[in-house]
C-alpha cells in the first residue's frame, strides 16, 4: 500500500486532502474553547414569547425581572422562562403561575364567562425573588447571547456540511467559543426566544 502511494502521488494527495481539512477544521473549531474562559454568569430567556399586545410580558426593570400580565382576561398562550446554569451546564424552567381570575375561561371549570375587562396585574414568580439581573446585550464576563444565528453554529465543520435548519438554537458567544443551552422543550429554538438578561447576583 505504501509503495502504491508514492507511485502515485495524485492518488495519496487527492486521499489525504480531505482528512487533512477534517483535522484543521477541528483544530479551529477546538481551539476557542481552549483559549477562551467559560462563562461566569446564568442567563434568563424565554421560549414562545410573542409579545403580544395582550398577554404575559417580561422585562428588567432597576435590575428586578417583572412579570405582568396585560390586557384582559381571555389571554394570549403564556411564555416559558428558563435560566441556564454557567457552572452545570443544564437549564432549569421557571414557573408562571398565573393568578385564576387571569387564567382563559375555556381552561377554567367555572361555567360563567368572565368579563373582558382590560388590566395589567404584577405576577410573583418566587424563583426570580433576589435575582439581581443585567439586561445588556453583553455580560460582563463577555459573552453574548444569540438565536438562530448561522454564524454561531459553534462547529466550522459542521457549518459546512449541515443543514441551516438544524443551527436554529440559543446560545452563548464570546470570541470564538459558542456554548449552547440546553433545549428543554424537545424542538428546535426559533425566532421567538427572547433574551432577558444575566443573572449577576446571587
Amino acid at each position: 500500500m505504501k509503495s502504491f502511494l508514492r507511485e502515485n502521488p495524485t492518488i495519496a494527495f487527492g486521499l489525504g486532502l480531505p482528512l487533512l481539512l477534517v483535522v484543521v477544521f477541528l483544530l479551529i473549531s477546538g481551539i476557542p474553547s481552549l483559549l477562551v474562559a467559560p462563562p461566569k454568569y446564568d442567563v434568563l430567556y424565554a421560549s414562545e414569547y410573542y409579545n403580544y399586545q395582550n398577554g404575559v410580558q417580561i422585562s428588567v426593570v432597576n435590575q428586578k425581572v417583572q412579570v405582568i400580565y396585560q390586557g384582559n382576561v381571555q389571554g394570549n398562550r403564556k411564555p416559558r422562562l428558563w435560566r441556564y446554569n454557567s457552572k452545570t451546564g443544564g437549564v432549569k424552567e421557571i414557573a408562571i403561575v398565573l393568578p385564576p381570575d387571569l387564567i382563559p375561561a375555556k381552561k377554567r371549570s367555572a361555567t360563567p364567562a368572565p368579563e373582558k375587562v382590560s388590566k395589567t396585574v404584577l405576577i410573583d414568580v418566587p424563583d426570580l425573588e433576589g435575582l439581581t439581573i443585567d439586561s445588556s446585550s453583553i455580560a460582563p464576563d463577555g459573552y453574548e447571547f444569540s438565536v438562530g444565528n448561522n454564524r454561531y453554529s459553534g462547529n466550522v465543520f459542521n457549518g459546512l456540511f449541515s443543514s441551516s435548519r438544524y443551527r436554529q438554537e440559543a446560545v452563548i458567544t464570546k470570541k470564538g467559543r459558542s456554548i449552547r443551552l440546553p433545549n428543554a422543550i424537545g424542538q428546535y429554538y426559533s425566532y421567538n426566544t427572547h433574551f432577558i438578561g444575566w443573572v449577576v447576583s446571587p
